[in-house]
């Protein structure tokens, strides 16, 4: 009996969920500004048809390990793709 195919997908390595984010918000319309520095850090996203999305650290930056900020940031990127790929779209009046 011989035996049946794999599927190519099926020894596929999967993709790390934080290459699935960054694609979700690098696609489309939205603005995207982020700051890393040694005082603080922002992560904000914004498009002329959904609200802005943002966030931002400051005092507890500085106390913060570069492992706990890395987790920081990859937390606002994973925040930022989810409300992007389910925005909360602005308000327009009938035409």
């Amino acid at each position: 009996m011989r035996t049946p195919l794999r599927k190519a997908s099926a020894s596929a390595v999967r993709r790390p969920e934080i290459l699935e984010d960054l694609e979700a918000l690098l696609s489309g319309d939205a603005a995207i500004y982020m700051c890393l520095e040694e005082k603080g850090a922002v992560l904000s996203m914004k498009s002329p048809e959904m609200v802005a999305f943002g966030r931002a650290i400051l005092c507890e930056w500085k106390s913060l390990s570069p492992e706990n900020r890395a987790l920081k940031v990859a937390q606002w990127i994973h925040e930022a793709a989810r409300y992007r790929r389910n925005p909360r779209i602005r308000w327009a009046p009938p035409a």
